[in-house]
């Protein structure tokens, strides 16, 4: 996360000279480099670091990146062989960008091409771009080895942060910082924003850190400066949580407060102000909440009908904002919670903020409370920057308890939470001020899936039939904003592209439609179509998947060692019920038996199987109550999901004894 922070004195490019010095020159490669086919310290990777650097001079407003990278694979080619340098338009400028390419056998080619600039994103008048340019001549077992130089807009300051961990390993980093000192009585100081963008006087140059083992930050006379060694990769898992709250990292960043209570205490209470300010209710709120409540009506029914009132205005994160020349031209004013009702069009935390002060205005008590998403980051306390919080929710009293609402998630159920904003750290306000508080944790109850597959299997194995499958919370919240963000349509091409990946090899499946789309406050329900064919034939025998919807499901956990903790996002149930009907001719002869795997405390498995003549029934359920488990928990919740995963293997063994019979005498016959 890189701090933008404003010089109130420009700084004379003297400094300049000094940065000769530091420039990177070209190394030449060792005979061992060079022969290099695979590294003893990273087996299997794609690509090494060999050295990495980074020099930052804030005097300068200038920021030096040289990197040396041994391409291994093939795989290490693709993802190296092209360089992209971020940046922000207007205020920052990428320049004397180097290169060349060693080929194995010592020959150098170097970088003559024209780097090129592309657009990642805009927002207002701003532009995030990327300069980017592809080294030459890589194949495997090249050495590519570059450079380039950032330089800022001379009155702004970018402390850097740094992200010591890469996507592959790293045999050595070296990192410098030439920060400016704030001197007692030095007519220089530097200006930071608060949470809402006020502009504070900075006291004092702080970092947060979490450095490889055995690495040491010095204080030089010309900087601050870090050499770390045998650097892992980032270890990018399955159901990891999320990357940049655990890595190896080391941020600066000026501050305008002393202690870490101070600032917390400090930004929520001007945090708190912004937010009454905003859902302060007035004349067309009060008037507006008038027409969605009666006066009869209970607390709960208040807060339900204005949060369905809420959910219906426009929420830009899944359609889009409007630029300045179009709220300027429309009359637009984004001011008030007022405001975002009269143009029935807001952002996620404005849409909060405008339940806050309809329910305000309606009698009920409310508090906002500011929080991180859970799958971005895990909130530091010990990083004094409020731009961790970048989300809002809403807690009103209803009936003596309170109910943590999301009305900026839009379709999210009353009385639910957007998995992201679970089980998290932040801020609310309370009568007193503000506190830290941790949100509830979800129930396995609040996300269940209902699957029902009603089938008929021919003779030959066709299969014909028909699925529903209801879903609440967490997932129905999924759909439906996809749905959102495209149409019926392509959420229905996604929806049967999931679940084709699920039942068996041959069975072809088709949503007709879904029903309540559009209304959070009954299931999301997909009724499916099931065609195709089904089972594997053996002499007499067919062998069919005892659970149709798991057949094509691989075990979840594959590898046997783990280095991330394991975060599931949410609890959930799944609830299985098969019926298939079999041809006159076609017999069950066997089912797997019933049984019940348990995890303790976590999660729990219940398949039965059942059969009567030529009916085949199953029943399955899958409940996962805990979300986090850590390195050490892992061998045991992996042991669960294989245990479930081959219990859902097992074969159902069909007799077609009768069928071959009546073919034989058919054939008998026409001889």
């Amino acid at each position: 996360m890189k701090h933008s922070s404003r010089i109130c004195l420009a700084i004379g490019l003297s400094v300049l000279c000094e940065l000769a010095a530091s420039a990177a020159t070209w190394r030449q490669p060792t005979p061992d480099e060079l022969k290099m086919t695979s590294d003893p310290q990273a087996p299997n990777a794609p690509a090494v670091y060999l050295n990495y650097e980074e020099y930052v001079d804030i005097r300068a407003h200038y920021h030096r990146v040289y990197a040396r990278i041994k391409i291994l694979t093939e795989r290490g080619k693709e993802e190296f062989g092209d360089v992209e340098i971020p940046f922000e338009s207007g205020a920052t400028a990428i320049r004397g960008i180097e290169g060349r390419t060693i080929e194995p056998d010592g020959a150098v080619v170097p970088f003559t091409g024209t780097p090129l600039d592309k657009e990642v994103v805009k927002f207002g008048h701003n532009k995030v771009m990327e300069k980017v340019f592809s080294m030459p001549n890589v194949q495997v077992g090249s050495i590519i080895e570059y450079q380039w130089e950032r330089q800022y807009d001379d009155w702004y300051v970018f402390p850097p942060a740094w992200d010591l961990q890469k996507t592959v390993f790293m045999h050595e980093g070296h990192y410098h910082f030439n920060p400016i000192q704030l001197d007692p009585g030095s007519s220089m100081s530097i200006m930071v924003p608060d949470g809402m963008g006020h502009a504070l006087t900075a006291n004092r140059l702080l970092y947060d850190q979490e450095l490889p083992p055995g690495s040491v930050l010095k204080d030089l006379p010309s900087g601050i400066d870090l050499v770390v060694k045998d650097v892992p990769p980032i270890p990018d898992e399955p159901d990891s949580p999320p990357l940049d709250s655990f890595s190896y990292r080391l941020i600066f960043y000026y501050s305008a407060q002393y202690t870490g209570q101070e600032f917390w205490a400090n930004e929520g209470k001007t945090w708190a102000h912004d937010v009454d300010h905003f859902a302060a209710p007035n004349d067309r709120i009060r008037q507006a909440v008038s027409q969605i409540v009666s006066p009869g009506d209970t607390e709960d029914q208040k807060a339900r009908k204005i949060y369905a009132a809420v959910m219906m205005v426009d929420n830009t994160n899944y359609s889009r904002a409007h630029t300045e020349a179009e709220n300027k031209a429309e009359g637009a004013k984004e001011k008030t919670a007022a405001d975002i009702w009269d143009q029935k069009r807001g952002t996620p935390i404005e849409i909060t903020r405008l339940f806050t002060a309809m329910a305000r205005a309606a009698g009920l008590k409310v508090s906002e409370m500011a929080l991180t998403r859970r799958n971005e980051r895990i909130l530091n306390a010990s990083y004094l920057y409020w731009g961790q919080m970048n989300d809002e929710i809403a807690i009103v009293g209803v009936d003596g308890k309170e109910v943590f609402l999301d009305p900026g998630e839009r379709y999210c159920e009353f009385g639910k939470l957007a998995w992201e904003h679970t089980q998290v750290m932040g801020i609310r306000e309370t009568d007193g001020g503000t506190q830290p508080v941790l949100t509830p944790a979800a129930d396995y109850k609040d996300t269940v899936i209902d699957r029902k597959a009603a089938l008929q299997l021919a003779q030959n194995g066709k299969l014909d039939g028909s699925i529903t499958l209801s879903m609440t919370g967490v997932e129905a919240l999924r759909w439906r904003q996809i749905a959102l963000r495209s149409d019926a349509d392509e959420a229905k091409k996604q929806f049967d592209d999931d679940l084709q990946r699920c039942v068996p090899p041959g069975v072809i499946v088709k949503t007709g439609h879904f029903d309540a789309l559009t209304d959070n406050t009954q299931p999301l329900v997909a009724q499916v179509n099931v065609s195709g064919s089904m089972g594997t034939a053996t002499g007499k025998r067919v062998f069919l998947p005892s659970s149709f919807f798991e057949a094509g499901v691989k075990p979840r956990f594959a590898e046997e060692k783990r280095l991330n903790p394991v975060d599931l996002h949410y609890p959930y149930a799944v609830r299985d019920t098969v019926k298939i009907m079999l041809a006159p001719g076609l017999t069950v002869e066997s089912v797997p038996s019933s049984t019940q795997i348990p995890f303790p405390q976590s999660a729990t498995y219940v398949v039965k199987y059942a059969q009567s003549g030529n009916v085949y029934e199953q029943g399955r359920l899958l409940a996962v109550g805990k979300t986090v488990y850590s390195k050490d928990q892992y061998p045991e919740l992996r042991d669960f999901f294989d245990k479930a995963s081959a219990q859902d293997q097992q074969p159902v063994i069909l007799d077609r004894t009768a069928t071959a019979a009546a073919a034989a005498g058919d054939a008998g016959k026409s001889e």
